[in-house]
This record gives structure tokens, C-alpha cells and sequence, in this order.
């Protein structure tokens, strides 16, 4: 009997262990292309991701918001997700020379969730401001890890410790 509960507390421990898979969500592509030059500001930006998105019903968690050079944000209507691309319309009456940001918060359907941000430039005949020399800027932080994960960690470490302490009081010494 004590061999059975030897070998199966391990076991046990070993089933609720699983590898979590560190890839996460990254873009693909931008419309329009981080750090380019504009001459007329687009009608809206489109953001693909290498695996699709998740839409939750009628709630959408993906975000994208541009701000313009004076700090406003010139998004407007319902951000759009088609499978892996995101998009959202711009509101064509507040364009301004300078540095726009696009900065964006998508959930993949994998339950992995990115934020981060990118910049272009539009110029309408105006002086513009220069772009920052940083790429696309994405952060992963912690609001993806997997609270399942988590406490299947916890259990295994338990079952560990529970079988250790019973070796260590009911086995027979040798």
C-alpha cells in the first residue's frame, strides 16, 4: 500500500503540471507603417497580429486609440477585429501636422494579452515634428499570466511536500 501512494502522489503531481507556451501575441503589420511619413492622415489604422483576436459576444477587450500632437485622440466609432486584425476609424477633421501615436491593447484567442504602441508622422504642408527613433514599443506585462497555471503549480508543490512528509513519517526505516 505504501508503494501505491508513493508512486501516485508523484503522479498525480506530474498530471497537474503542465508547460505553459510563452508566445504570445505580436504585430505583424501596421496601417499606416510605424515611424513613415504622411501627407494625408488615413481614413483609419489597421493593426494584423500573428494569431487571431477574441471577441467576447458583444464586448470587445481589444483597444486602439491615436492621439494626435496636441494629446487629443482623433479615434471614433467601435474598434473592428477581424480574426487577427484590428482596426478602428480616424476622424479626418482634426488632422494636424506632427507625430501621431497609435497605441493599442489586444487579447489573443489563446488568452494571451499584449499592449504597446508605434508612431508616424503626417505632414500637410506644415512644419511637423520629428519621430522618436524607437520601433514599436509592446509590452506583455502581467495582466496575461494564467491564474490556472498558477495553482496547478501550487497543487503540484502540495502533493510534492504532502508525499514528502508522509515518507518521512510512516515509512517503514531501513
Amino acid at each position: 500500500m505504501q508503494r501505491v501512494f508513493a508512486l501516485l502522489i508523484p503522479l498525480l503531481a506530474l498530471l497537474f503540471i503542465q508547460p505553459s507556451a510563452n508566445a504570445h501575441v505580436s504585430v505583424i503589420s501596421t496601417s499606416p507603417q510605424y515611424q513613415s511619413s504622411l501627407d494625408q492622415l488615413p481614413d483609419s489604422v489597421v493593426i494584423e497580429f500573428n494569431s487571431p483576436l477574441i471577441v467576447l459576444g458583444a464586448k470587445n477587450p481589444n483597444t486602439i486609440e491615436v492621439i494626435d500632437p496636441n494629446g487629443s485622440s482623433i479615434t471614433f466609432g467601435a474598434v473592428q477585429v477581424d480574426g487577427a486584425k484590428i482596426q478602428v476609424s480616424l476622424n479626418q477633421e482634426q488632422a494636424v501636422a506632427g507625430d501621431y501615436t497609435v497605441r493599442y491593447r489586444v487579447v489573443s484567442t489563446d488568452g494571451h494579452g499584449v499592449s504597446g504602441s508605434y508612431h508616424f508622422l503626417l505632414s500637410t504642408g506644415q512644419s511637423a515634428l520629428p519621430l522618436p527613433a524607437a520601433e514599436i514599443e509592446q509590452d506583455h506585462g502581467f495582466w496575461h499570466l494564467h491564474t490556472l497555471h498558477v495553482v496547478e503549480g501550487a497543487l503540484a508543490l502540495l502533493a510534492i511536500a504532502a508525499w514528502a512528509l508522509y515518507r518521512s513519517r510512516f515509512a517503514p526505516e531501513k
